[in-house]
């Protein structure tokens, strides 16, 4: 009989490893046993309807699983935290994220990783030259051969950037670079508009007290305006006059001396090179000459290039004449160093921002929509502009040449912009332009249009104290000229006593 018995049996060793129930197999079995998830939002309690803006933390990144987590609402991951202030927040906390700034990140990182094969230098210890080099070496990838010599000028737009980080330990990484020089970008592009540098924003008609952004802050532009003389004599009281001026020679109405910049009325055909290129009052038919309008006449800035393949910067003529007149009111009429024009300008607008009231007044003067921010903007456009002349102390500058840089300044910084918003298109390589804006710049457009809204909000609510005020003081005046007359005051000197005893007799009765 065979041994069929189970308990305490002993193996049998005719069954081979090969049958599935041989104990072989399951020698050196092992089974993972799987982790328990985590508690959602890790256990933590909540209660009321803030709850329903709380992000879970993203999942560990493992390879080959490197897919980042969605964004919280606002757009980044500081804007989806708990709103913080304080100086033990991260800046931005609880903010909403601002779709512009994103782009311009995304775009200006591409720029430098990709197309420029990294920043120079370590994020924990990057230098200002790093960065302006940085820009100048993915630059010359992007555009032509006959505008790669400009790099190194448009690199200066994040110079000016960073600049007040110049002592910092580090300037930080892309994102931190791209950054900050998005705001300052901003901030540059709004003291255009402020300042009335840019055609967009060009005074247009002869009205001075119509209520348009246009022509806000009455008075003119010019050292010997209504305006530029009230300047004068605040800064002369207010000890706003630098002590002693490099070249103390007064500038004409239009703000120039010496030397004018070539002028354009229209171009010639066929002129020599070394020639000017053209004709300020061309004839007309009768061989008579036609005097050009501003409008029409064009300032050249920049030369080209000997060869043509590199146009001349220039700029239009009422743009430029409106320009040299306003910078002559700021620089109260003479020549002034570039630091002190620097200061001047801040002072200037400050003075103008300083407006809290029109009553008592004639006119509605001074620029109540400024503020701090404003007024260090259009310091950082000009110090930016006169950058090559700030350690000189000693030589004047007159308004015609502060427009001159001013205009420059203003293509650089545009150039540099446009490079990095035009970044994932694809490089034409032509020829380069002055990208000064014109009036019909969508971006300037915008932000003239914001700056009018909010300018007009505020001049709107000046208009309406104005008014009431003297709608009350005109009541006042009404009622103290005219109406009813009150009878005088009893006089004791006329008082008769025989009378009153007489009445009291009468009341009382005989005693």
């Amino acid at each position: 009989m065979p041994n069929i018995g189970l308990s305490n049996a002993e193996p049998n060793p005719g069954l081979s490893a090969k049958a599935p129930d041989s104990p072989e197999n399951v020698r050196d079995y092992r089974i993972a046993m799987p982790t328990p998830q985590p508690a959602v939002l890790n256990g933590v309690y909540c209660k009321g309807g803030a709850c329903q803006y709380r992000i879970a933390a993203p999942p560990p990144l493992s390879p080959p699983a490197m897919t980042p987590p969605p964004l919280p609402i606002g757009g980044n991951r500081l804007s989806g935290s708990e709103f913080c202030r304080g100086m033990g927040c991260v800046h931005g906390m609880g903010f909403p994220g601002d779709a512009a700034l994103t782009t311009f990140n995304l775009n200006c990182a591409h720029l430098f990783n990709d197309i420029g094969g990294g920043m120079l230098g370590d994020d924990s210890k990057r230098s200002v030259a790093q960065v302006y080099q940085s820009f100048t070496n993915a630059c010359k990838k992007r555009v032509g051969s006959l505008e790669a010599a400009s790099c190194p000028t448009y690199a200066s737009s994040f110079v000016g950037a960073m600049s007040p980080k110049v002592n910092n330990p580090t300037v930080g990484g892309a994102g931190e670079v791209c950054t900050d020089t998005y705001f300052w970008l901003h901030s540059f592009k709004q003291a255009e508009i402020d300042l009335k540098v840019t055609a967009a924003a060009l005074p247009k008609g002869n009205s001075l007290i119509a209520g348009d952004l246009n022509r806000f802050g009455t008075g003119g532009a010019g050292p010997s305006s209504a305006r530029g003389q009230a300047w004068q004599s605040y800064a002369q009281s207010h000890g706003k006059v630098p002590v002693a001026r490099a070249v103390p020679q007064h500038l004409a109405a239009d703000g120039s001396f010496g030397a004018l910049l070539q002028t354009v009325g229209r171009k010639e055909e066929g002129a020599p090179r070394d020639l000017p290129k053209y004709k300020q009052n061309p004839p007309v038919g009768s061989k008579v000459n036609q005097v050009v309008p501003q409008s029409r006449t064009e300032y050249q800035i920049a030369p080209g290039s000997p060869d043509g393949a590199t146009p001349p910067a220039e700029v239009a003529g009422d743009l430029f004449s409106y320009c040299s007149n306003q910078f002559s009111e700021i620089m109260m009429g003479f020549t002034q160093t570039a630091p002190a024009t620097v200061q001047l300008t801040k002072d200037w607008c400050t003075w103008q921002a300083s407006v809290a009231s029109w009553i008592g007044k004639q006119q509605e003067s001074g620029h109540p929509d400024w503020n701090h921010r404003t007024c260090s903007g259009m310091q950082n456009l000009v110090a930016f502009a006169l950058r090559d002349q700030l350690a000189d102390k000693t030589s004047g500058t007159s308004a015609q040449q502060v427009c001159k840089k001013v205009f420059l300044a203003i293509g650089t910084v545009h150039r540099a912009d446009a490079i990095v918003k035009e970044v994932w298109g694809t490089s034409l390589r032509g020829a380069p332009s002055s990208s000064i804006p014109t009036s019909g710049d969508a971006e300037m457009k915008t932000m003239l249009d914001q700056t009018q809204q909010y300018a007009n909000k505020i001049f709107r609510q000046l208009r309406g104290q104005k008014a009431a005020f003297e709608k009350l003081n005109s009541a006042k005046v009404d009622t103290h000229s005219g109406g009813p007359t009150a009878p005088d005051l009893p006089d004791s000197a006329n008082l008769d006593v025989t009378s009153l005893l007489a009445l009291s007799v009468e009341q009382v009765g005989p005693s």
